[in-house]
């Protein structure tokens, strides 16, 4: 017989709490000391409560709190952190009442579901009264489980990272759709890249296009006409050519749309042509927070970052002080579990653990610096290492993400700011080409799932 049994009736009062955050509705359940204390099986059969995700359903899970107790202070609460915006509400709902509401990892819980519902299907009710028994366990009987604070991020942040994450999306939604544009301008009018010599798919060309469809309606219209098309995109120099571009029209050996290109000229045109506006207005509101961010002057310098990535960086690191030293920071971004030997970053033990956020950040930085700089950067050095020891790409490119995470990690600790020609020790940072960066951003987001896998099955 345990403590807690033969304390019995002299049991306090305490009750196990578990959320589950859903879209429309979320699930939640309360299971007390006592029952658990009992050792049947009768928790596992506990009712749970839903409750939509409204204003009502904040009333209605208050109802149901209060049945056990008006004291918050005699509740331990768990919910899983990818509840996102869907838990929001209720969660700072539960903070500002005052009731204890730990993280717990959600391979934790599952971990503990299928060892307790051994070839049962998941169901929100099931999470929720195996959160209530983690966290009665940890409690009350003294098993480990690593628990930490929920709290809503810094609005500041939570702001800045949603716009980062917003204009991350929409860079990847026009870079395809730039790609499709090439590719049909090859058909089309494959004279084109003859006279936009750096990519056929910026502001300009696709005005153009967007304006005359066929390089036949291109050449047989006023040449004052195309000028103040492309002088209205901003192309100014293209303008005082339009004599050579015409030339170029007039010789084209492009194919005639057929009907389906038509439609995709249209679609192409109409989509970049109003998504290229609200990327700008997004990336100007992006380097305006950003800039105000403290630590931004101190990494400004990284090769091949933006204020969307820097944003992401400085937005998740938050108070870099909180980081007692760069193997707390490094494991933090997911890519640096610890050290094995040395305190070298090459003797490390990856983990697909961290913030995911920050990994594809500092993945965006690194996959330029090791595939399409054309000097030989310490980074591009350290990823041929590794490759050279047999490792495959995914396994060697966290292996630069966490030296790149070092670096930021020691601007931002000691105010030291980024110096390319320090960290490059001598070599020539020589940016990749726009149609190499477009080839690279159609696939960055696939080859970083790879990565992630890859991490997945390291750590499994």
């Amino acid at each position: 017989m345990t403590l807690l049994e033969k304390l019995g009736a002299r049991l306090p009062r305490r009750y196990y709490l578990g959320v589950d955050v859903g879209y429309k509705e979320h699930v939640a359940v309360v299971i007390s000391l006592k029952t658990f204390v009992r050792g049947d099986e009768r928790w596992k059969q506990t009712r749970c409560v839903h409750f939509p995700s409204t204003q009502a359903g904040l009333r209605k899970i208050q109802r149901y709190l209060d049945r056990f107790s008006a004291d918050p202070g005699e509740f331990l609460g768990l919910c899983e952190p990818t509840g996102g915006y869907y838990g929001a509400t209720v969660f700072q709902y539960l903070l500002d009442r005052d009731y204890d509401m730990p993280l717990v990892e959600n391979a934790t819980v599952k971990h503990m579901r299928e060892k307790i519902f051994p070839g049962l299907p998941k169901t929100d009710e099931m999470d929720g009264r195996v959160m209530a028994r983690i966290g009665y366990l940890h409690e009350a009987v003294g098993e480990e489980f690593t628990l930490r604070p929920l709290g809503l991020p810094d609005p500041d942040s939570s702001h800045l990272l949603a716009l980062c994450r917003d204009s991350w999306k929409l860079n990847t939604t026009i870079t395809r759709a730039r790609n499709q544009f090439t590719q049909l301008m090859a058909v089309t009018f494959p004279e084109l890249k003859l006279f936009f010599t750096s990519s056929v798919s910026t502001v300009g060309p696709v005005s153009l296009v967007a304006a005359y469809p066929t390089p036949a309606l291109l050449a047989e219209t006023a040449k004052e006409e195309v000028y103040q098309v492309l002088w209205k995109a901003g192309c100014y120099q293209h303008a005082r050519r339009v004599a050579e571009l015409q030339a170029l029209a007039r010789d084209s050996s492009g194919l005639l749309p057929d009907p389906g290109r038509v439609w995709r000229l249209e679609w192409l045109t109409g989509f970049l042509l109003t998504n290229f506006r609200y990327q700008a207005s997004l990336d100007k509101q992006v380097q305006e927070l950003v800039k105000q961010r403290e630590g931004y002057e101190l990494i400004v310098n990284v090769p091949y970052s933006g204020p969307n990535t820097l944003g992401v960086i400085l937005a998740v690191t938050g108070d870099v002080s909180r980081f007692s030293n760069y193997r707390k920071y490094v494991a933090y971004t997911g890519y640096f579990a610890g050290l094995e030997k040395s305190q070298t970053i090459d003797r490390t033990k990856m983990s697909r653990r961290g913030n995911r956020n920050m990994k594809r950040a500092l993945f965006q930085i690194a996959a330029p610096l090791v595939w399409f700089d054309k000097g030989d950067n310490p980074y591009k050095q350290l990823f041929q290492r590794k490759m050279a020891e047999g490792r495959e790409w995914y396994k060697a490119m966290p292996f630069v993400c966490a030296a790149l995470a070092r670096h930021i990690y020691h601007c931002l600790k000691f105010n030291d700011p980024y110096d390319v020609e320090k960290a490059f020790r001598g070599s020539v940072h020589s940016p990749a080409s726009e149609e190499e960066w477009l080839s690279l951003g159609a696939d960055l987001d696939e080859k970083f799932e790879v990565m992630e896998a890859s991490l997945c099955l390291m750590e499994g």
